[in-house]
C-alpha cells in the first residue's frame, strides 16, 4: 500500500465535467465515488481516465480503474487492474498514475511507486493488463515497439544505465544498451577501472563500491531520437562520475558518446555504432540526433567500416511478465 493525500479528492463525475463525454446510459459505475491518484488521456478519438477510489484512509489500494469513452461510438468501456485475488494484485506497480499514452493496439500507464521507483503498465485495448515494465518509457514506434530505461538502484555507489526494447507482439524484451560485444569506449574504461582497483585496495570498502570494472556510471543525457523506417534509435550517454561517495580520482569516461541502432524491433538483426563527438562531426558535421537517423546517413554509418565499432549482436531475451521483478528506480527529471 502507498500512502497518499486525500486532500482535494473529487468524484469521478466532477472529474469528467467539461470533457465532452456522455454520462447517460451505460456510463462508469463509480461516477459518484471519490477518486485519487489518476491521470487522463484526452484526444480527438477518445477520453481515458485511470484512477483509484479514495477510501478516506489516506492509502492507495488496487484495483486501478480505467474508463475509456469512444468519441465516435459514444460508448464507455471499463476495466479494473489488480483486483483482490488476481495474480496482478501482487505486483508492486500499482502506484499513482502519472501519464497515459495511446498506441495502435495498447495503452501505456506510467506509475509512480515512491521517489525511487515506478513502472509502465502495458494495457490492451480491452483494458486488460498484458505486461509490466520495471522502468520508464523513452519512446515507441508505430507498431507498438517500446523503448524504455530499466530500473536503477537509487542510492548505490554506481549507476549503470540499461536501455531495453519491449516487443508488443511477442511480449518479450531485450537489452540494447549496454551494447554487446563491448564497445571501444566501454572497453577502455573497463581496463582503466581494473588498474585503479588493483592499486587502491582500500577504496572499495570505504566507498561501498562493488569495484566491478565492468560496472560503472553511465547516464542517458537528453531525449532519444526515433525513426520508424528502419526502427532506428539514437541517444547520448555520459560516462562521467555521478558521485555517491566515489573517489574523484576514480577513472571516468567521456561526457558525450552517441549510440545509433537500427532494426531495434528484431533482436536477431539489431546492430549499433558508437561515435565520439569528434568522429560524429568529422563524418556528418553538426547534425542532430533525429537527422542522424535519415536513411542516407544510416546507410553511410553502417556501411562504413568501423573496425570493432561495427558490432552486430544477438541479445538475451526475457519475458516481460506480470508481475514484474522488483527493482529500485531512478526516474528521469521531468521534461
Amino acid at each position: 500500500m502507498i500512502l497518499v493525500s486525500a486532500a482535494g479528492a473529487q468524484t469521478l463525475r466532477v472529474a469528467l465535467a467539461g470533457k465532452q463525454v456522455v454520462l447517460e446510459g451505460a456510463s462508469p459505475s463509480n461516477l459518484d465515488k471519490k477518486i485519487t491518484s489518476g491521470a487522463e488521456l484526452d484526444d480527438a478519438n477518445q477520453f481515458v481516465i485511470a484512477y483509484y477510489l479514495d477510501d478516506g484512509a489516506g492509502q492507495l489500494n488496487p484495483p486501478l480503474f480505467i474508463e475509456r469513452f469512444d468519441r465516435k461510438s459514444k460508448t464507455w468501456q471499463s476495466g479494473a487492474l489488480g483486483e483482490t485475488g488476481s495474480e496482478e494484485a501482487a505486483s508492486p506497480c500499482f502506484g499513482s498514475v502519472l501519464d497515459i499514452t495511446s498506441l495502435s493496439d495498447q495503452f501505456i500507464l506510467e506509475t509512480h511507486i515512491n521517489p525511487s521507483a515506478g513502472c509502465a503498465l502495458i494495457v490492451s485495448r480491452e483494458l486488460k493488463l498484458e505486461a509490466t515494465l520495471d522502468g520508464w518509457v523513452l519512446g515507441h514506434f508505430d507498431d507498438g515497439t517500446i523503448i524504455y530505461h530499466r530500473s536503477q538502484v537509487h542510492f548505490a555507489a554506481v549507476h549503470p544505465a540499461e536501455i531495453a526494447v519491449f516487443l508488443e507482439k511477442t511480449k518479450k524484451d531485450f537489452v540494447i544498451y549496454p551494447p554487446k560485444p563491448e564497445s571501444p569506449v566501454r572497453a577502455r574504461l573497463t581496463a582503466a577501472l581494473r588498474d585503479f582497483f588493483q592499486t587502491h585496495q582500500g577504496y572499495c570498502a570505504k566507498a561501498n563500491d562493488p569495484c566491478d570494472p565492468a560496472e560503472f556510471d553511465s547516464a542517458l543525457t537528453g531525449r532519444i531520437a526515433l525513426d520508424g523506417r528502419e526502427h532506428a534509435i539514437a541517444f547520448v550517454i555520459s560516462y562521467e562520475l555521478q558521485g555517491f561517495g566515489q573517489d574523484e580520482k576514480k577513472p571516468s569516461g567521456p561526457s558525450q558518446v552517441t549510440y545509433v541502432y537500427r532494426y531495434a524491433n528484431d533482436e536477431a538483426k539489431v546492430e549499433y555504432r558508437e561515435l565520439l563527438p569528434e568522429d560524429l562531426k568529422a563524418q556528418f558535421g553538426d547534425v542532430s540526433l533525429q537527422d542522424l537517423l535519415g536513411p542516407d546517413r544510416l546507410d553511410a554509418l553502417f556501411q562504413k567500416s568501423a573496425g570493432p565499432q561495427a558490432a552486430r549482436r544477438k541479445f538475451n531475451s526475457t519475458r516481460a511478465g506480470v508481475p514484474t521483478a522488483q527493482r529500485k528506480l531512478h526516474p528521469p527529471a521531468s521534461p
